[in-house]
């Protein structure tokens, strides 16, 4: 047991202090501080603090989204909820041969994403300002102001902005040179995974972040039946859970009680 317990230690990558310096100087804002960080040698916009610090550290501390092409030149990348733009620097600076295709439905957000894009110069990268769906269509999307948006589901409060977005259908994009596709749609996935059945394992890799609502029936095992039977295997991460799951009712979003990470490979 303590050979396997080595064996999955979690490797632990040193941070270079001007950039330690910089994420407390983050962490020391109010979590929904707007503004630039200097983390990158260009100043990078971010509206969220709080959502800049926890996404960089998944993406460039963590490297979630580090994978090995199967297409070396000419593939596709679809990030489909690419938010301020950190996942999108990320694939555009690793895979530079990759064309980067994003979808960020929210104005606000999308503003800040398209302004990151053009001040890095991220050539390989097209942006559009809408959803990914099960169909093309107008749906009503609601936004927390920090990392969560969502279609056709509202939240409580009534200050939260509410606004129209223009979808495309997912499953129409997916083809042979799909060599990544990024799935995080807060809660949207499971609709939208269902509708793109037959289509999924013309992809190479998909991760997908899975937010289970406690109005609905749970879910995750469909989605981990559908992509098994579209020729994938599967990894689970913890992205956001209860510490006690017997006990603790906290919630993630006002709806989400736990979001689980789903590497899918072949």
């Amino acid at each position: 047991m303590r050979f396997i317990t080595r064996l999955f230690k979690k490797k632990v990558r040193s941070i270079p202090d001007k950039i330690n310096i910089e994420l407390n100087r983050l962490r020391g804002l109010s979590s929904s501080h707007k503004g630039y960080s200097t983390i990158f040698t260009t100043p990078f916009r971010y509206h969220h603090a709080a959502s800049f610090v926890n996404t960089y550290m998944e993406i460039y501390q963590d490297e979630i989204y580090k994978f090995n092409p199967k297409i070396k030149s000419g593939g596709v990348i679809l990030d489909c909820g690419a938010n301020m733009g950190l996942s999108v620097m990320y694939f555009s600076k690793n895979y530079p041969k990759h064309q980067i295709i994003a979808f960020e439905p929210e104005k606000a957000i999308f503003e800040v994403l398209e302004e990151n894009v053009e001040k890095f110069k991220l050539n390989n990268v097209t942006l559009h300002q809408k959803a990914v769906w099960t169909e093309e269509t107008e749906l009503t999307f609601s936004t927390d102001g920090g990392m969560g948006g969502r279609v056709n589901n509202l939240y409580k409060s009534k200050k939260k902005p509410v606004e129209k977005v223009k979808t495309v259908d997912l499953k129409t994009l997916l083809n042979e040179q799909v060599d990544f596709l990024k799935l995080d749609i807060e809660g949207a996935e499971v609709e939208v995974l269902k509708a793109c059945k037959g289509s999924l394992s013309k992809v190479q890799h998909i991760f997908f972040e899975y937010h289970n609502d406690i109005h609905k029936p749970q879910s995750l095992h469909e989605l981990l039946k559908l992509i098994t039977e579209e020729g994938f295997k599967y990894h689970l991460k913890e992205s956001s859970v209860r510490r006690r799951p017997f006990v603790d009712k906290n919630l993630i979003c006002e709806t989400f009680d736990m979001a689980i990470t789903v590497f899918c490979y072949k």
